[in-house]
């Protein structure tokens, strides 16, 4: 897959970890603002050339969805969309960072 697809891809598991948070019956605030701000960092990624990504913006994405992913990760029903869409937008990162690592 090429850079901008897997961008989009970790900014589409985001997306729907904000929609997922329509649904469920108890708002969660500030797993909000934290799932925003790591769709606000995959989001400058994006609409960078592919050829300024370079492999430490990635690992510093990768390092704040994975504390946005341990702080939010409670187990209640509330935060596992946004737990879930975190670690599929991670898990796409790091296939990347493993490509742009070649």
């Amino acid at each position: 897959m090429s850079i901008k697809s897997q961008l989009t891809a970790s900014r589409d598991f985001l997306m729907a970890g904000m929609r997922a948070s329509a649904r469920v019956s108890t708002q969660n605030p500030q797993a909000e603002k934290v799932l925003r701000a790591c769709l606000d960092m995959v989001e400058t990624l994006v609409r960078q050339p592919p050829e300024n990504i370079t492999l430490p913006d990635i690992e510093k994405t990768l390092a704040v969805l994975h504390q946005a992913a341990t702080e939010l990760d409670d187990e209640t029903a509330a935060t596992s969309a946004f737990v879930a869409s975190i670690r599929n937008a991670a898990g796409r990162l790091q296939g990347l960072r493993s490509e742009l690592a070649k």
